[in-house]
């Protein structure tokens, strides 16, 4: 037989979960393996020092105690994590708002900023049109008082 097999059927008798025709088969296999006889005694000691130890009575008491007092900072801790999850949830909310509102007035700027770029062109094209209308323009001066200036050589 298996030993790795042998040592699983070895820890449930030391449980006292082994059938009892599978007792037989279990140590006649422990009459020739040397390996699974030491895992045996060894197992054995074990089992009987744990019997023989005394627990003092308040013992449970303690470990119920700390157990009851790990569930209640469970339960204050999952308080303060709604209470942060909360938080954080109005937050990204009130960020949320401020983006679409920041979004839309932008929105409207670029709006009103199209339609300020029509208005100009359409006053530049306007004013192109008037000016290329005019009859051009030609000054004549008269010179009222007339100074000659002339050189005597």
């Amino acid at each position: 037989m298996n030993c790795d097999k042998n040592k699983e059927i070895i820890q449930l008798y030391s449980d006292g979960e082994l059938d009892k025709n599978k007792e037989a088969i279990l140590f006649s296999h422990l009459s020739e393996c040397e390996g699974c006889r030491l895992f045996f005694r060894t197992l054995n000691t074990v089992s009987t020092g744990i019997q023989k130890e005394e627990f003092p009575h308040e013992l449970e008491t303690r470990i119920f105690d700390s157990i009851s007092s790990k569930e209640l900072k469970k339960g204050s801790m999952l308080v303060r994590n709604i209470f942060v999850r909360a938080v954080s949830f109005a937050a990204a909310l009130f960020l949320l708002a401020a983006s679409i509102f920041l979004y839309m007035q932008t929105n409207d700027y670029k709006t009103e900023m199209t339609n300020m770029d029509r208005q100009i062109q359409t006053q530049a094209q306007t004013i192109e049109l008037l000016y290329n209308t005019l009859p051009p323009t030609v000054v004549h001066a008269n010179y009222e008082n007339e100074v000659i200036v002339r050189a005597k050589m």
